[in-house]
C-alpha cells in the first residue's frame, strides 16, 4: 500500500469514527490523489454537520438550524425536522382542543396520532355531554331548593337566607312584606284554582316592582320584597302603582271579587342594629296597620 493510500485510509477510518477530529494534510497526498482528497474533506464536513443534527434531534432538541441546502447528505433527516416540527404544532393545536387535526404522513405514526386525537375528541365530548347534564341537573335542584312551585319566584328559604346576608353585610335596603286581601274567600266561594291564580296573578305584578327586587313567596297568602339602596318615597309610590295594577287585572274582568293587597315597608340602613326577625315583625305590623286603614277606607 502506497503512502498515500494509507493517508486516505486512515483518514476515512477516522472521518467516520472520530468525525469532527479527522484532519487529512493535502500536501502529504500524490499530486493525482489532491482533488481526491478534497473531495473526501468535504464529504467529512458533510458528515459532521450530519452528525450534529441528527444527534440534536435524536434528543428532541428541534430548534436546531438545519444543515444549509448543498449538503445532501442530510436531506433524509431535513424532512425528517420539519415534519416532526409539524407535528409538534399539531400536537400544540391538539393541547388547545383542537381535534380535527390528523396527520397524513409518517406511517405508523400517523395512524397511532390519528387514533389518538379522535379517542381525545371522544372523551371531550363524553364529558362536555356529562358537564351538561351535571349543569342542568344541578339547576333542576337550586330551582325545587329556592323557587316556589306555584309562581315560580324565590321562596321562603331563599328569602330568609337573602336577608341575613343583607343584614349582615350592613347594606341599605327596603323590605316591603304583603298580604294579600280577599283570598279565603276567593278560595271558599270561587275553588282554589281561583285563588290559585290570584297567587300567581299578584306574584306577576310584584316581578315588575324593579329589575334588582328579590321577590319571594313567605307563604301561602304572603310576599316579601327585598329592595336594595332605594328612596323611600320612591318605593312607597312604586307599590301604589302596583296596587293599582294588581286592583284592575285583567283576570278580573266579569268576576264578583276583588284583587288588592295590603304591606308595610321596613327601610334599613348602614347603621342598623335589628335582627332579621326584629325587620320582618316590624314590617308585619305595618302591613297590618295599612289593612287596616284600607278596611277603613271601604266601609266609609
Amino acid at each position: 500500500m502506497s503512502v498515500t493510500s494509507d493517508i486516505l485510509f486512515t483518514y476515512l477510518r477516522e472521518m467516520f469514527y472520530a468525525k469532527p477530529s479527522a484532519e487529512l494534510d493535502i500536501t502529504k497526498l500524490e499530486e493525482d490523489y489532491v482533488m481526491l482528497g478534497k473531495g473526501l474533506m468535504y464529504i467529512a464536513h458533510c458528515l459532521a454537520q450530519y452528525y450534529e443534527f441528527a444527534n440534536a434531534l435524536a434528543k428532541g432538541d428541534l430548534s436546531i438550524q438545519a444543515p444549509p441546502p448543498e449538503n445532501e447528505l442530510a436531506s433524509p433527516l431535513k424532512s425528517l425536522h420539519a415534519s416532526l416540527k409539524h407535528v409538534t404544532w399539531q400536537s400544540q393545536q391538539v393541547a388547545k382542543g383542537d381535534y380535527k387535526q390528523r396527520v397524513d404522513f409518517m406511517g405508523e405514526f400517523a395512524d397511532a396520532f390519528n387514533t389518538m386525537v379522535e379517542q381525545l375528541a371522544d372523551r371531550q365530548y363524553k364529558l362536555e355531554n356529562e358537564i351538561n347534564v351535571s349543569q342542568k341537573h344541578a339547576q333542576a335542584l337550586e330551582h325545587h331548593a329556592y323557587r316556589d312551585a306555584l309562581t315560580g319566584v324565590y321562596n321562603r328559604f331563599f328569602g330568609m337566607m337573602t336577608l341575613n346576608e343583607w343584614v349582615d353585610e350592613k347594606k341599605q335596603f327596603a323590605l316591603i312584606f304583603v298580604d294579600m286581601d280577599n283570598l279565603k274567600y276567593v278560595n271558599d266561594k270561587h275553588g282554589h284554582q281561583d285563588g290559585d291564580i290570584y297567587i300567581i296573578n299578584v306574584a306577576n305584578h310584584l316581578r315588575e316592582f324593579s329589575q334588582d327586587t328579590v321577590l319571594c313567596r313567605v307563604g301561602g297568602d304572603e310576599f316579601m320584597l327585598l329592595i336594595p339602596s332605594v328612596d323611600g318615597d320612591a318605593v312607597r309610590n312604586r307599590m301604589e302603582e302596583l296596587q293599582k295594577e294588581i286592583q284592575s287585572d285583567k283576570y278580573l274582568e266579569g268576576k264578583d271579587y276583588y284583587y288588592s293587597i295590603s304591606y308595610g315597608i321596613v327601610h334599613v340602613d348602614e347603621n342598623n342594629d335589628l335582627t332579621s326577625s326584629n325587620i320582618l315583625s316590624i314590617a308585619d305590623e305595618r302591613m297590618y296597620e295599612h289593612k287596616r286603614a284600607r278596611k277603613k277606607e271601604r266601609q266609609q
